[in-house]
């Protein structure tokens, strides 16, 4: 599945640079581990709807947010591109707001930029 990416990392916002990449899927789009490790927490989270946390290993932890479902549970070992969630659904031409998924990448606790790291991984 092909998504856009709606936010790239660092962009301006109205209080600081995004320490997210945001990615628009299709409806009901499939949600999949950007790296190997554990499911460190999976469940909702305050506004941010179902949020899971991948820790890769290495200090490296994936924060994924804005998924409908989860499919992972925490303390479940996860491999690179293993299936852990889906989307909301929306109607593609529909006049509501299209929901995105959010990734953040944290090394030692401090966001980094997750795009050349996603590509590294395929």
């Amino acid at each position: 599945v092909v998504c856009k990416v709606v936010r790239p990392y660092g962009e301006p916002t109205s209080a600081c640079p995004a320490n997210v990449l945001a990615y628009q899927s299709p409806p009901n789009g499939r949600v999949v581990v950007p790296c190997g490790g554990r499911v460190a927490f999976a469940d909702n989270f305050r506004t941010y709807g179902q949020l899971l946390i991948i820790d890769c290993g290495g200090g490296y932890h994936a924060v994924l947010s804005g998924l409908e479902r989860l499919d992972a549970k925490v303390g479940q070992p996860v491999q690179s591109g293993e299936p852990v969630g889906t989307m909301p659904n929306w109607e593609p031409g529909g006049t509501g707001r299209r929901p995105a998924l959010y990734i953040e990448l944290r090394h030692g606790g401090q966001p980094v930029d997750p795009a050349p790291w996603l590509r590294a991984k395929g």
